[in-house]
């Protein structure tokens, strides 16, 4: 099996306080791995190292074999904004559109060079000050372009929005994003929308909740928010999905179904990092699980390995 992510002796200091030391595990592609341990053992502050949230003080964190503060550093498209070439286009465009209009003079031509000037003066320096700073670039946003998706343990939803705008609204590179095409090209934008929502209606029967459809997102209760959250992931092609604390503060019959639904996932090839603490559904649902302890793994192996396991036994009794 290949690995999909691999840490290797990651680092990370609040202030004085050690929250993960030197921890280093895989995860294997198409499984399921459990992230357990007890309370202030790493494993949020390792889920927002992982998912680009926090910046590691060392290690290294790798997904499909890069580095992922390799994946988050900016475009060459966003570096040319930084040194002030959006300040240049912008002043272009100020200028054709008072062209247009049939009031461009020179007062006003000089003026917006002037100010397109400026905008590029600010923009390098603002990157030469990141530079010098020796700035590291934490955007999860890049992370989830690439295929690793995360859910929060308090879900993210937006309350004022319908559970199918919710999902509708995460699936990348719309072409109802780019203005232009929102102007000229609008039947196509109506098209790409009409199948999308199509799309998005299969997802919401997928998880059973299509009957929510056009439920207002901050109405739901719990443990549907966290199927919409999970639905709002999928929307978005993952290959790597960490769950944090997938079922907490869900009825049974709610996590009967997201159990359902992770297993069917994983037969479709899905691979899934969890962290949970309801030890029987990270045992009946895990194929591998990672154990830690003060920061560190303490141990790794199947469900049955580690429930048999007496540094298991002693780290979460106090032993």
């Amino acid at each position: 099996m290949t690995a999909l992510l691999n840490v290797d002796e990651l680092r990370k200091s609040f202030g004085g306080v050690t929250a993960v030391d030197g921890a280093s595990f895989d995860v294997e592609e198409g499984t399921v791995t459990g992230l357990i341990g007890p309370n202030g053992a790493g494993k949020t502050t390792t889920f927002n190292l992982i998912s680009g949230f926090y910046e590691p003080d060392g290690g290294v964190i790798s997904y499909r074999g890069t580095d992922t503060q390799e994946i988050m550093q900016p475009s060459s498209e966003e570096k040319n904004i930084w040194y002030g070439a959006s300040g240049m286009t912008f002043g272009g465009i100020a200028l054709s559109g008072a062209a247009y209009y049939g009031l461009a003079t020179p007062m006003l031509a000089g003026a917006t060079a002037v100010g397109a000037g400026i905008g590029a003066a600010v923009y390098a320096g603002q990157e030469r000050y990141k530079e010098a700073s020796e700035h590291t670039y934490t955007r999860p946003f890049r992370l989830a372009n690439e295929g690793l998706v995360r859910t929060f343990q308090i879900t993210r939803e937006l309350k004022g929005m319908t559970v199918l705008e919710n999902l509708m609204l995460a699936k990348k590179e719309q072409s109802g994003e780019n203005l232009l095409n929102a102007w000229f090209r609008q039947g196509a934008v109506a098209k790409e929308e009409s199948d999308l929502q199509q799309e998005t209606y299969q997802m919401l029967e997928f998880l059973e909740i299509d009957h929510l459809a056009n439920e207002e997102a901050g109405n739901l209760s719990g443990g549907q928010r966290k199927l919409v959250e999970l639905g709002r992931v999928l929307m978005m092609e993952p290959d790597l999905i960490l769950l944090d604390e997938p079922v907490a503060g869900v009825n049974p019959t709610l996590t009967q179904k997201l159990i359902k639904r992770i297993r069917d996932l994983r037969a479709d090839g899905y691979t899934f990092l969890i962290v949970e603490h309801d030890m029987e559904v990270i045992m009946n649902l895990s194929d591998t699980v990672i154990v830690m302890s003060e920061g560190t793994k303490l141990m790794q192996g199947s469900p049955d390995e580690v429930q048999s396991d007496e540094r298991v036994i002693d780290a979460y009794l106090g032993g």
